[in-house]
């Protein structure tokens, strides 16, 4: 009963922190962090005690799958070395130097044990940076980026750990030509496997007509997703990005299957993403207990390894800054000096992390009763740290949104009104002349955000009342066809799937309204902008 009362308790938590962050400006996963802490010292509260092994199944799927879904074929199109650079070649630099690292200032520790610590550590989590981004201010493009870099990082550092704890356990040296072969594996099999189940979901999906159902059906479906990976050995991580992805992609998804799957995912991702960071803020209790006297070693060990994560992911952002610039790239990130620090200063180890450490067996290494420690320490360097100073980071280096996401939304307003007048154009024959006026005024009100003067505005609805039926049939045709023109932009390397997302979700209230029947009065329009 005492765990049950702290889940709620931390629920709780997690909302009136959300709430704080949001008036405040701070990162809340951060916030939220700082508050459990302290809170769970007081005597008679409970910690929230889950198996170890439990952790990721629980919380990864669920939180992976939520950011997935906002991105696109398009997107990881235009930033394969985005995946390849970040995801990959950054992760195993970053293991190779804290393997090192962490043989010097343990003494004795084996390469395989300082292997298996090096990978927990190794990879930002997309949680973390995503929680904590977003709040922040940081741009779309930038944020893009380390969105795409977080939804792939995970697989190499946790194949990685798990060929590494394979010769702890076995006592023996690491084969690294094994670990490629299964690195290669594990990726190729979830690729496949995302693939395929993507698409058969896409078509149960598209075969369901309650919306209910479909939404329900995708929150069991990463869980499954996950399981089944893990038990054929390949990256439950990977195919559920690549699932999420060809869903979103072919599924016909309708306005109210985007506004309601958003908001329920949205508070998924609020109070999942709650409970991970309050379990971080509530691990230190026992981390302190489980140290005791070696606490202070193992937070400078903790500081040591933090240090050397950062300078290897600043200096690779440097190369990358370098690479962008003289290949002219324009949709991935870093582009500017500043970007460099910011994206360095945003390599943010969560979730993943603390969970891979406490899966460490006492037996493993000698240095057990630190490992708890020194994770915490980093997770405090890397994610608590860095998220309290982002806003004033970003404020400073003047990295709010920039003039081309402001392009970029105007393009796609300018797509779907284009496409809704064709419609209008080609369909008006069918319709009432009067029906077919008000349309094309309702949607001139809407694009050029015009105010209507009182007498205008009387005159015009006797006319939309005397024309209502046809004027909406003919409105729904110009909808329609202005979220397909925004669908096909969608699958388009050159426009982030958050802008498309924003013009989508406005269009899709008034496809909505025009479902029940409602037109839309040009003196009550919703602004076709984010």
């Amino acid at each position: 009963m005492g765990t049950f009362i702290a889940l709620i308790g931390l629920l709780l938590a997690t909302v009136i922190v959300a709430a704080v962050g949001e008036r405040t400006g701070i990162p809340w996963p951060a916030l939220l962090t700082i508050v459990v802490a302290p809170v769970i010292f007081i005597p008679g509260i409970d910690t929230v005690s889950i198996d170890t092994h439990l952790i990721l199944p629980i919380f990864l799927p669920p939180l992976l799958w939520s950011l997935a879904r906002r991105t696109s074929w398009g997107q990881i199109g235009s930033q394969l070395n985005v995946v390849l650079t970040m995801s990959v070649i950054l992760v195993f630099l970053t293991i190779a130097a804290l393997t090192a690292t962490a043989m010097w200032i343990l003494p004795g520790v084996s390469l395989a044990t300082a292997m298996v610590l090096a990978a927990a550590i190794a990879p930002p989590d997309p949680v973390a940076v995503d929680a904590v981004a977003g709040p922040a201010g940081i741009p779309k493009r930038i944020t893009g980026t380390l969105q795409t870099e977080g939804l792939f990082n995970d697989a190499a550092s946790i194949v990685t750990f798990n060929i590494a704890m394979a010769a702890v356990i076995a006592e023996g040296e690491v084969d690294f030509t094994k670990g490629f072969v299964e690195f290669l594996y594990a990726a190729a099999v979830a690729v496949v496997v995302g693939l395929i189940v993507g698409r058969l979901a896409a078509l149960f999906a598209n075969s369901v007509p309650d919306s209910v159902i479909r939404t329900a059906f995708t929150w069991v479906l990463p869980f499954a997703i996950y399981a089944g990976c893990e038990a054929i050995h390949a990256s439950g991580v990977i195919a559920i990005v690549i699932a999420a992805v060809e869903l979103s992609s072919r599924s016909t998804m309708t306005a109210e299957d985007r506004l309601t799957g958003h908001s329920f995912w949205e508070t998924v991702e609020l109070l999942f993403t709650g409970v991970a960071f309050g379990l971080i803020g509530m691990s230190v209790r026992d981390a302190i207990d489980t140290a005791g006297t070696y606490i202070w070693p193992a937070v400078q060990v903790g500081v040591v390894l933090s240090v050397v994560a950062f300078v290897v992911r600043l200096a690779w952002m440097w190369v990358l800054y370098k690479l962008n610039v003289r290949k002219g790239r324009t949709h991935v990130s870093p582009l500017r000096l500043q970007e460099v620090l910011l994206m360095a200063w945003s390599g943010m180890r969560g979730l993943v992390t603390l969970a891979l450490v406490l899966a460490i067996p006492p037996s493993a290494t000698e240095y057990h009763h630190e490992l708890s420690v020194i994770a915490l320490t980093v997770l405090t360097c890397t994610m608590v740290i860095p998220g309290l100073m982002l806003p004033w980071l970003v404020r400073k280096m003047d990295l709010q949104k920039g003039p081309e996401a402001d392009r970029a939304i105007e393009e796609l307003n300018q797509r779907a009104y284009a496409a809704a007048h064709k419609a209008v154009r080609e369909h008006g024959e069918e319709h009432a002349p009067e029906a077919y006026t008000m349309v094309q005024e309702w949607l001139n009100s809407i694009t050029e955000q015009r105010l209507q003067d009182p007498e205008s505005t009387d005159e015009r609805m006797a006319a939309f009342e005397r024309a209502r039926e046809s004027a909406i049939e003919m409105q729904k045709v110009a909808l329609k066809a202005a979220s397909s023109e925004l669908h096909r932009a969608r699958r388009e390397r050159q426009y982030n799937p958050a802008d498309v997302d924003a013009v989508q979700a406005d269009l899709d209230r008034l496809i909505v309204a025009s479902k029940r029947n409602v037109l839309a009065r040009p003196s009550q329009m919703v602004k076709w902008e984010s």
